[in-house]
């Protein structure tokens, strides 16, 4: 299987690189991040990024997909789908703080989506954030994502403090009835 890359009107996304490194640290060493992210450290480090990296490059693509946000040619974020054993595909992402507010996510998020119906064959994807990170449950939101419940988390980047996590899934059905609507 060969690397999906995706394009939208303003983005690319494309696989990680190694020159991607510098960045990723860089971006994921503002707490402000990384606060709101349940398995990534803080401080992140050199090594982190590396065993990161090393990991998405070695795990099959039928598992897991990691693509670098990319806007005029500059890497800006994560956005992931991991696949469960039953095939369903879990959304995750992040952006660097100076991207926030601009759409990025929400335009990368409905390429991810479409991938997932379209070119997966998914039935459903789940996705979540925590209660207090209002800007990625917008996200959701604007891409057609119902919240379906609450779990206690962890956030690695504050210490594995318990957090309140809201949980969102979006169907087929759902972003089939969203699309006939728009257009």
């Amino acid at each position: 299987m060969t690397f999906p890359e995706l394009k939208t009107e303003r983005l690319a996304l494309r696989a990680l690189r190694e020159n991607d490194l510098a960045l990723i640290c860089d971006y994921l060493n503002n707490f402000e991040v990384t606060r709101m992210l349940s398995v990534v450290p803080y401080p992140y480090t050199k090594a982190d990024g590396e065993w990161w990296l090393s990991n998405c490059a070695n795990t099959p693509l039928t598992q897991e997909v990691n693509w670098a946000i990319e806007f005029e040619h500059h890497f800006v974020g994560v956005i992931s789908i991991h696949i469960s054993e039953e095939g369903v595909p879990l959304i995750g992402y992040w952006l660097a703080k100076p991207f926030w507010g601009k759409g990025f996510m929400s335009e990368a998020t409905a390429e991810v989506i479409r991938y997932c119906f379209e070119v997966l064959g998914s039935e459903r994807i789940t996705c979540g954030a925590f209660d207090e990170n209002h800007g990625s449950l917008r996200v959701q939101e604007k891409n057609g994502f119902q919240r379906t419940g609450l779990r206690r988390d962890k956030c690695r980047a504050r210490g594995n403090e318990a957090v309140t996590l809201i949980e969102t899934e979006l169907t087929r059905y759902l972003w089939e009835a969203k699309r006939a609507v728009a257009v």
